[in-house]
């Protein structure tokens, strides 16, 4: 029996541009480098209830970057799983490229809101200098490109041709105007993991947050 098989042209207008390109990816697996990294809420909820709490809106504020945190690990980890299936499908698999888009815009998002939460509990002053080409600068760019697909539609704003805003090569994933390798999203991982261990436990947080700003 012939199986049938998309050619690359089909793959790159239909499914994403360069999509046929996507013959490996070295994604770091962050599922095992902070073994808190799915249980920074309760930690912190636990802590806050025996230990002691921040005050309103600090005591927020914190939940909820936790709680960003704790989704970026998690839409991480799915992203690079339907990746790599992706690419094991020999390319082929619709299904787990769009999976797999789906959870890296979901790991940008929650970054990114994650970075945000900092910046109003005063942890960061500032997060990165406009058009400065940092990782966190295009963190939000790749955010924003993501969030705001339909007005870029409309504005054609998108690569001819393309299907998505941004979508995923060998290095990592890359927009019109951006780019962000695979090891850059694993930093962003371990940096929003060494926020969350100071803030987990509000009695020591203080101190820790004294050395790191």
């Amino acid at each position: 029996m012939v199986q049938f098989k998309f050619s690359n042209y089909a793959i790159n207008r239909f499914i994403a541009p360069d999509a046929s390109l996507l013959t490996q990816a070295e994604i770091p697996d962050m599922s095992v480098y902070d073994k808190e990294s799915s249980h920074w809420v309760a930690n912190f909820c636990l802590n806050s209830m025996l230990r002691t709490a921040w005050k309103p809106p600090y005591d927020i504020y914190m939940y909820n970057y936790l709680r960003r945190a704790e989704a970026a690990f998690r839409e991480h980890q799915a992203a690079r799983n339907d990746t790599l299936s992706f690419v094991e499908s020999g390319r082929q698999s619709i299904n787990k490229y769009t999976a797999a888009l789906f959870h890296w815009e979901g790991f940008l998002s929650q970054s990114d809101h994650a970075y945000t939460t900092l910046q109003k509990c005063f942890v960061l002053e500032k997060r990165y200098e406009k058009g400065d080409g940092s990782v966190l600068y295009r963190l939000n760019k790749f955010y924003n490109h993501m969030k705001h697909v339909e007005s870029r539609i409309e504005e054609g704003k998108l690569q001819e041709g393309a299907t998505v805003a941004a979508w995923l090569t060998n290095q990592g994933l890359v927009s019109v105007d951006s780019a962000l390798s695979f090891s850059e999203t694993g930093e962003i991982l371990k940096d929003l993991a060494k926020w969350a261990n100071i803030l987990q436990d509000p009695l020591s947080s203080t101190e820790k947050l004294k050395q790191h700003t």
